[in-house]
């Protein structure tokens, strides 16, 4: 053994298991993508966890680049059969309109929005005002007074407790 080799830094090897990654699983998601399947599916296809997908967007720009080529061509299918079902293709127009709604909602401009605003006069708060009922007793039969009683006494009763 040589000096020099002695002292020379060891490489550090790594821990854990080796990565599966290579850009051929990368094709292979944009090809399950591009038959209308979303991310979490088409992963699902070609073997891979979710844990994986995240983890290989964050370390590979080219997996990343992949997804997001994916995401593109899984819309263009689902535009595409949307027109085709415009022209009188058959299919069933409730599934690709869900389809394309649950496709990149923000990206995409595919979604439904509502909203709901509550305002009273002239763009001002709500008012609110108790109803305040009246009850003639006198004009109730004994069997409803003995239930209005009955139903007093127990407000009363879980007031006080």
């Amino acid at each position: 053994m040589s000096m020099k080799s002695a002292f020379a830094p060891k490489t550090r090897r790594r821990s854990g298991r080796p990565t599966l990654y290579t850009p051929v699983v990368g094709q292979q998601l944009i090809e399950a993508m591009a038959t209308g399947l979303s991310l979490e599916a088409a992963a699902a296809q070609v073997g891979l966890s979710p844990r994986v997908v995240f983890d290989w967007q964050q370390k590979h720009p080219e997996f990343l680049q992949a997804v997001q080529e994916g995401r593109q061509r899984a819309l263009l299918f689902w535009e595409r059969r949307a027109i085709a079902m415009a022209e009188g293709a058959p299919g069933n127009a409730q599934l690709v309109m869900l389809a394309l709604k649950n496709r990149s909602r923000a990206a995409s401009g595919w979604h439904d929005a509502q909203r709901l605003e509550h305002t009273g006069t002239d763009g001002g708060p709500v008012q609110v005002q108790p109803v305040v009922t009246q009850i003639d007793a006198t004009k109730l039969t004994q069997e409803q007074r003995d239930a209005l009683r009955a139903a007093i006494l127990t407000i009363k009763q879980s007031n006080v407790s």
